[in-house]
């Protein structure tokens, strides 16, 4: 239930981002007004595919394993939230080092994702191993 909770807060974040994208408008940015330059840089995207695209679509994938029983849930669980904690950080990185711009819809969703992360091993833990 907690990773769905928090597939479903992704979904929101990453939504969210999304829409603006797709407007055309720059994501409301209540703390430190970088979000409009993260999502300008050329940092956002990978092959042509914008990076809340990308969110989206590993929340809807993490909201899934939620749903999925056993073995194939838990797996697709550790598998997304490893990934996307990895590609959070490096968005991190690359905000602050290379863009020099924060956006708190990004940090939030690696919040997010390091929770997820952490519900994913504990499922796991939980059934004894991955394959049970």
């Amino acid at each position: 239930m907690a990773q769905g909770i928090l597939a479903l807060l992704g979904l929101g974040i990453t939504g969210y981002l999304s829409w603006t994208e797709l407007m055309g408008d720059a994501p409301a940015c209540v703390i430190g007004g970088g979000c409009a330059t993260v999502q300008n840089s050329e940092y956002a995207q990978i092959f042509g595919v914008s990076l809340s695209y990308l969110g989206f679509i590993t929340y809807a994938l993490m909201l899934a394993s939620a749903i999925v029983p056993g073995f194939w849930g838990r797996l697709l669980g550790i598998v997304t939230s490893v990934g996307g904690v990895l590609f959070s950080l490096w968005l991190l990185y690359a905000e602050l080092f290379l863009i020099e711009a924060i956006c708190p819809w990004c940090v939030a969703s690696l919040v997010v994702m390091i929770l997820a992360l952490a519900v994913a091993v504990a499922r796991i833990a939980k059934a004894g191993d991955l394959r049970s």
